[in-house]
């Protein structure tokens, strides 16, 4: 059987789908499946406990002033050598990085060392890392034809984004907090909260409690609940949390789904066939989130607002739950947009060119 190197890191958007695959593969009977990444990183926190981990150095590339990437060559020579021996060490028959400046050492010394190159892709617009590393590759899956464009043609698929394994939805009770029989609203920024969406849900507290037949649950993030619940005091249907451990029952359930959009959060709300409202990171590397919300807005699965326009976001929710109709063509856009299942399908197109 065939010997895995996976390379993520830099954040959960470039991990969570590595992960996904490697599931993918193990439960194909893949048993030697080895990850690369930083020391003391988010990469080894997720991955480490759970698979063989070796340590590899990478530097990013910074968009800010010139003078701050002199050293990035020399830098990078050094991680390549590093990745180099990582590589001769777990001889791998096989590679697959899933972008970000981490995965890039790795994917350069396995090219220039003949091993197989897989690339995965999850955002609308192509990160440098997996554009420089798209020579070496042998296929790159990408999640849009947006993406697509970024990449040789011959080579390149459109598949979605994997994500972790959903739970089976009828094990999935409906939360205490949506009530019976009102309309559900989710909202969620991350376990960090996203300041852009609390401050317009703040500014909007009044409109939002004045509804009986509506339930929200608002994650805030851990580091603003006790604010946000001293400014608000409690409230008749809306329920403040900081970060919440079973977000798929939250998601299955909410009739609309208020989030960021990052790959990892739009692939499950997509997974899911859920409507959302995406208010993009405004400060994602090349504004990729906005490309990301902007895919999936024509494809007539979401609204979007940016963190700077005028506020409207409660508007636009009350424009959507008040007619059942749109929602639910906005269900069916974000279930033709959504491949719960692009994990299996990438490890299985793997599995055949690889013949294993």
């Amino acid at each position: 059987m065939k010997k895995f190197l996976f390379v993520c890191g830099g954040t959960g958007g470039h991990i969570f789908p590595a992960v996904a695959i490697a599931e993918s593969l193990k439960k194909m009977g893949v048993a030697d499946i080895t990850f690369a990444g930083r020391k003391n990183s988010m990469e080894e926190r997720l991955v480490a406990k759970n698979w063989p981990y070796e340590y590899i150095t990478a530097e990013p590339l910074h968009r800010g002033p010139f003078l701050k990437n002199l050293a990035l060559p020399f830098k990078l020579s050094k991680s390549l050598v590093r990745a180099k021996s990582v590589i001769k060490k777990v001889n791998p028959d096989v590679v697959v990085a899933t972008g970000g400046y981490v995965s890039l050492p790795i994917v350069l010394a396995a090219g220039r060392l003949g091993v197989p190159v897989y690339l995965q892709e999850q955002n609308a617009v192509a990160g440098i890392a997996n554009k420089v590393g798209a020579r070496y590759a042998k296929t790159i899956f990408v999640t849009s034809e947006d993406a697509a464009k970024a990449f040789p043609e011959g080579k390149t698929m459109v598949l979605g984004n994997p994500v972790r394994e959903l739970p089976k939805e009828d094990s999935l009770d409906r939360p205490a907090e949506f009530g019976e029989g009102k309309k559900t609203v989710f909202i969620v920024g991350g376990s960090q909260g996203a300041a852009g969406i609390n401050n317009k849900i703040e500014e909007s507290i009044k409109t939002i409690t004045a509804r009986g037949d509506v339930s929200v649950v608002w994650q805030v993030g851990v580091k603003n609940v006790e604010s946000i619940n001293q400014r608000l005091g409690n409230l008749p249907n809306v329920t403040v949390k900081g970060f919440i451990d079973g977000i798929y029952a939250y998601m299955k359930h909410a009739d609309l789904i208020i989030s960021r959009a990052g790959a990892s959060a739009l692939a499950e709300i997509l997974a899911f066939g859920k409507p959302s409202i995406l208010l993009p990171y405004p400060h994602a590397t090349a504004n990729h989130q906005e490309h990301n919300a902007r895919v999936v807005e024509k494809a007539g699965a979401c609204m979007v607002e940016l963190d700077g326009e005028q506020n409207q976001l409660w508007a636009k929710v009350e424009s959507l739950i008040d007619n059942p109709e749109r929602l639910e063509k906005m269900a069916m856009a974000a279930k033709k947009l959504g491949m719960p299942d692009a994990a299996e399908k990438i490890a299985s197109i793997i599995a055949e060119k690889e013949n294993f």
